[in-house]
């Protein structure tokens, strides 16, 4: 009897490790997760390389204007600095990239002008930088087509004209914004993927209230 249960517990255990760590996917996010916890955030490698940046391109860091530009059909997020190209980074968007984010589960990535308006250090994905998405020209069409309600309208215009954070649980969806665990495949619900490098060196150097453009 005691035979046959350890028989049964072990099977469990390796079904379970198999779904796991089976795909490639999967492989990728565990073994991504567990560097993420070995490596920490990276903070001080994250402030130097931004250091080393600017001084290549000779540029004050107490007098930048910095920007972010996401262009999806080439997979790229630039860091901008006085309209000058400061970083390149690889990216990874929504399952279903093409075209303007509509709905919650339609798998897109936003297109539009947004702000870092949020920032979570604690996060699934290494960490998270929110951005305003809604905003009120995504808020406007979804108003005209029936999506949403004039009160979440409303509330996503009186955030974004407060600099805040707008709703994230209206049919638009959210939370939307960047994160960590990697490039190669268009894997997110919608929000926007870089290494976890990356995220780190956008994380501690991008301030909020930074501009974020997206164009397909």
């Amino acid at each position: 009897m005691k035979a046959k249960i350890f028989l049964c517990l072990f099977l469990l255990f390796a079904g379970l490790s198999v779904f796991i760590v089976g795909s490639p996917f999967r492989r990728r996010l565990l073994s991504q997760q567990i560097a993420s916890t070995l490596s920490g955030k990276g903070e001080k490698r994250a402030l130097e390389k931004f250091r080393e940046r600017l001084e290549i391109t000779g540029l004050n860091q107490e007098a930048l204007q910095l920007s972010l530009l996401v262009q999806k059909a080439e997979r790229l997020l630039f860091i901008l600095a006085d309209d000058r190209i400061l970083a390149t980074f690889p990216i990874a968007l929504g399952h279903n990239p093409v075209g303007n984010k509509e709905t919650l589960d339609d798998g897109r990535t936003p297109e539009g002008e947004y702000c870092v308006c949020y920032k979570k250090e604690n996060s699934r994905y290494h960490l998270f930088i929110g951005l305003s998405y809604p905003s009120p020209a995504d808020s406007s069409r979804a108003l005209t087509a029936g999506r949403i309600t004039a009160t979440e309208a409303e509330a996503i215009l009186d955030a974004c004209m407060k600099r805040e954070r707008p709703p994230w649980n209206t049919a638009l969806g959210g939370p939307f914004g960047i994160h960590g665990f990697g490039t190669g495949e268009d894997w997110t619900e919608g929000t926007i993927a870089v290494s976890n490098s990356h995220i780190e060196e956008l994380y501690y150097n991008i301030p909020m209230g930074t501009p974020v453009k997206i164009i397909p």
